[in-house]
């Protein structure tokens, strides 16, 4: 092994050792309870010095596509504020496998809230008699609603809220959140606002209001942001008093995640370049302008396809019994194979050296990005309604990830770079003309930031110049996995 793999070894050993170190004090003084065998199944985080229904309740709601884990920041910091959390995964998302019901959303999603209040009380770890919510996006409606249904709760926060009713008298003591960069979500902000009755302090009647802009994030970033988790505790700590035991603690787990997924990455790039190289030469190479219009085309037919799909009355927005997810791997498919027929390179059978690098590099995706990942951004465990999707998604999104491969193996390590940005450029451009004309996919341009980031951790861990194969392989297998991990079902 050359010296220079040698140090990305045992550099990147050293971050991962230090993530894992890192990441579970994040619980240190806390007693987590976990109710999986429950619907929906239920996360409870409080601190570990007092029986956990001697505190006051906060009910935490995630949005679409999210879960309980993603929402951890916030049930972290209020646990060690003295408050016990009670998350859960509404129905589709996470580790429920209940169906999400689009045609009964709201009332069904009402109904997880109050269904994991009383698990959490019968299983003598919730205070029913002192309860707040806490809710993002689609679960920002949720505390909203809950807080109107529920007139006893003490205090809702909407982060990123959702059009809902509100009235100057209920929710009570209700505290609106949105990211600087979010302004959708910061006029729904203003609207509620308005509607309940504007800025006031008066927490003993319950009907004091308050907006708050968390500056320099949006609509995922928010949810780990410091300032957003400190914004909550205050508002709770104001209806409630300062509770006792409380420490001040700060979130950096997501700061502990990227230096684990660093340290993966070179970990996989020290282990992949050990291996004897495949010559690829003999499979020729197209002309730049080729590449460059594949890749594009692709991208725009796939969205008019898939277009023309829904006017013939298929789902497109629930293909795979996945709401939004399954579009996501279908268009990729169909770019994928518009993209080889334009390319049309010579194919040749994935060789075992490239099968083997593959498989190392998901591996180290796998690890760094999800299980990593499961405790602090989401459930990276398939449950088996998942799990039996997840070689069809991976056959599926292959195509596109082998032309990917194709257009970019003669590149130089510099050169990657930059397809590494014309990809996000081509699947953005496709994915904001499916969004054109098809809004019912709105949730994706919410989603896009994130989608430059799981492009590029891709081709950080292999790069095309290992074969087509060898960079396809793991690509498909990875964003498969995540997607599936990810959405909710229906």
């Amino acid at each position: 092994m050359k010296r220079k793999y040698v140090i990305f070894l045992i550099l990147g050993l050293l971050l991962i050792a230090i993530t894992v170190w890192q990441i579970p004090t994040a619980q240190k003084g806390l007693e987590v309870i976990k109710l999986p065998d429950t619907n929906p199944p239920v996360t409870i985080i409080a601190p570990s010095n007092t029986a956990p229904a001697s505190r006051p309740t906060v009910l935490i709601a995630h949005g679409f596509a999210g879960s309980s884990v993603l929402m951890r920041g916030f049930a972290l910091t209020l646990a060690q504020a003295g408050y016990t959390t009670v998350s859960w995964d509404f129905k589709g998302h996470g580790e429920n496998p209940t169906p999400l019901s689009l045609s009964n959303e709201s009332s069904g999603l009402l109904e997880d809230s109050e269904a994991a209040l009383a698990q959490a009380v019968a299983a003598e770890a919730a205070n029913p008699d002192q309860v707040a919510i806490l809710g993002h996006s689609m679960g920002s409606g949720v505390a909203l609603e809950y807080g109107i249904v529920h007139p006893d709760t003490n205090a809702t926060i909407a982060i990123s809220p959702v059009r809902q009713t509100v009235t100057p008298e209920l929710p009570r003591n209700l505290l609106l959140m949105a990211g600087s960069r979010e302004q959708q979500f910061v006029a729904n902000a203003k609207k509620l606002l308005e509607t309940a009755g504007g800025e006031n302090n008066n927490y003993s009647a319950g009907s004091a209001r308050k907006l708050v802009i968390i500056p320099n994030v949006e609509h995922i970033s928010i949810l780990f942001s410091p300032l957003a988790h400190t914004a909550a505790r205050a508002w709770l700590d104001a209806t409630y008093g300062a509770q006792a035991g409380a420490i001040n603690y700060t979130d950096r787990r997501i700061l502990w995640f990227g230096m684990g997924i660093i340290g993966f990455i070179l970990v996989s790039n020290a282990v992949v370049n050990t291996i004897q190289p495949t010559s690829n030469e003999s499979l020729g190479v197209k002309p730049r302008w080729l590449r460059l219009v594949a890749l594009l085309a692709g991208s725009l037919v796939s969205s008019l396809l898939l277009w023309l799909a829904s006017l013939g009355g298929l789902q497109i927005s629930q293909l795979l019994g996945l709401v939004v997810g399954g579009f996501l791997i279908a268009w990729f498919g169909t770019a994928g194979v518009i993209n080889l027929l334009i390319l049309r390179p010579k194919f040749s059978w994935p060789k075992g050296k490239e099968i083997t690098k593959g498989l190392v590099v998901f591996a180290a995706l796998w690890l760094g990005v999800g299980l990593i990942g499961n405790y602090v951004w989401l459930p990276w465990l398939l449950i088996p309604q998942r799990l039996i999707l997840w070689i069809p998604a991976f056959i599926v999104l292959l195509p596109w990830f082998y032309a990917v491969g194709e257009a970019s193996r003669p590149a130089r390590p510099a050169g990657q770079l930059g397809w590494w940005l014309y990809q996000v450029i081509v699947v953005l451009a496709g994915l904001f003309l499916a969004l054109t004309l098809y809004p019912g996919l709105g949730f994706i341009f919410i989603i896009l930031p994130l989608i430059p980031v799981i492009l590029g951790l891709h081709m950080l861990a292999i790069s095309a110049k290992h074969g087509s194969w060898a960079f396809a392989i793991p690509g498909a297998m990875f964003t498969a996995w995540l997607l599936l991990a990810v959405f909710p079902l229906q």
